[in-house]
């Protein structure tokens, strides 16, 4: 009974492995694309998740001698998460993703980007230990926010483009 089990078991991972790797990443040829972002946006303003913000080509990128994305080509992506700064110096964070280029499969980039606010926790948490025989004053420490996060027009994220994954 247990071989039968198993070798059905083995059966059926063996057909999925097929169906479910469509793509070729034994290719690790890929190409950068630098992006910044068209309009500021921080982590205290009006922003959600999904939002579509819109980022721009720093360069052409070219690959085997064709123009791929042109310079100043408006690249929309989505807003995936956003993180809230936290108590105990804990930071904010946007993480963007689903970049959308025209032409490209979004199976075919890789390039999720993150933006941390500044991280205070690493001067809260001693701090706390050193003012808990204190008593109530360690808690205190509680109070202190983590920075907020911001994407500047002068900051450069990186996508990559994989042309020969499906």
């Amino acid at each position: 009974m247990n071989k039968v089990f198993l070798t059905f078991i083995m059966f059926l991972f063996s057909f999925m492995q097929v169906n479910a790797l469509s793509y070729n990443y034994s290719s690790t040829k890929s190409v950068p694309i630098k992006l910044k972002i068209v309009k500021e946006i921080d982590s205290e303003s009006e922003i959600y998740e999904g939002q579509k913000i819109n980022f721009i080509t720093i360069s052409d990128v070219q690959y085997n001698g064709k123009l791929v994305v042109a310079r100043g080509e408006i690249i929309p992506a989505k807003i995936e998460t956003i993180v809230t700064s936290g108590m105990n110096g804990f930071p904010a964070e946007i993480i963007v993703d689903e970049f959308e280029i025209p032409g490209i499969k979004s199976s075919q980039l890789v390039g999720t980007s993150v933006k941390k606010g500044q991280n205070r926790a690493l001067w809260v948490y001693p701090l706390k230990w050193a003012l808990t025989p204190i008593p109530f004053v360690g808690s205190l420490t509680n109070l202190i926010m983590g920075g907020h996060a911001k994407i500047n027009s002068t900051d450069i994220f990186t996508v990559y483009y994989y042309p020969e994954w499906k």
